[in-house]
């Protein structure tokens, strides 16, 4: 049917072209300096207003303070990307939190934008989070091409 395989193109082109302004950015902020900072708190919250522990959703939080060029700035972001997760995907938020950079001190690596330095995060996308998110961007044109090009 040509409606669907209409469809069908225009959704993989539009996952084609997120997905590599997504791997763009990751590999742009790759790239970023890093400074030691002081971690204020990192914590799980609730994020939502569910009552019933199963329907609560969570996100990882993080306050930090860092120093760049003599001048001192605060930080909130622990991620490029956000997550939320439920109660059963804490884990994930868990090991998020763990990924950060930390010396023996207990100070924390912050990565930053050197051209507006009040842009900053604890944790840098990795290989792994880069191979996913090409992949991710291929495969629904794997699948158009099988499906309407045996």
């Amino acid at each position: 049917d040509g409606q669907a395989q209409g469809v069908f193109f225009f959704a993989a082109l539009y996952a084609l072209v997120m997905l590599l302004y997504s791997l763009r950015y990751q590999i742009k902020v790759s790239s970023r300096p890093s400074v030691m900072g002081e971690l204020v708190d990192e914590r799980i919250r609730e994020f939502g207003y569910a009552h019933a522990p199963s329907q609560k959703d969570y996100v990882a939080a993080v306050s930090y303070r860092y120093v760049v060029g003599g001048k001192e700035y605060t930080g909130s972001k622990l991620s490029p990307w956000v997550f939320v997760t439920n109660n059963n995907a804490r884990f994930i938020l868990k090991k998020q939190l763990h990924s950060m950079g930390r010396d023996s001190s207990g100070k924390v690596a912050v990565y930053y934008d050197p051209k507006q330095p009040h842009k900053s995060f604890l944790v840098k996308p990795g290989r792994f989070g880069k191979l996913v998110t090409a992949v991710l961007a291929v495969v629904p044109w794997a699948l158009y091409w099988v499906q309407y090009y045996p």
